[in-house]
């Protein structure tokens, strides 16, 4: 098989799902890669997500990867929404933000407990 080529009947690459622990605030959760194959979705889901609610908090918790393009999706996210969180809780994925230099940019915190809502 080639990169990005999945079997079928697999599991999809990425699951993205959304919550409203309290009005106005927006909690996106991210479960799987980000990559060339499925920034498409994740950026729609995050882009939705950010018209929608005042706070965003978008939980990187079950990502096993990302890439160059989810993390231009990440910049993207936090230029338009009025408030814009990061929940990371993984090594790659928090090296990634640091050796990138967009997790500088962001507000990134290991748990939603972290944030006041």
């Amino acid at each position: 098989m080639l990169p990005g080529q999945r079997v079928p009947g697999e599991a999809p690459p990425l699951a993205v799902t959304s919550s409203r622990p309290k009005d106005g605030v927006l909690v996106l959760t991210a479960v799987g890669e980000i990559d060339a194959a499925t920034v498409g979705r994740f950026r729609t889901e995050l882009t939705g997500a950010c018209v929608r609610g005042r706070h965003v908090i978008l939980d990187l918790s079950g990502v096993r990867f990302l890439s160059c393009a989810g993390l231009q999706a990440l910049e993207e996210a936090n230029a338009v929404s009025p408030r814009f969180s990061v929940i990371v809780k993984t090594p790659l994925v928090s090296r990634i933000l640091d050796v990138s230099g967009v997790g500088a940019d962001l507000d990134v915190r290991r748990d939603v407990e972290d944030l006041r809502l």
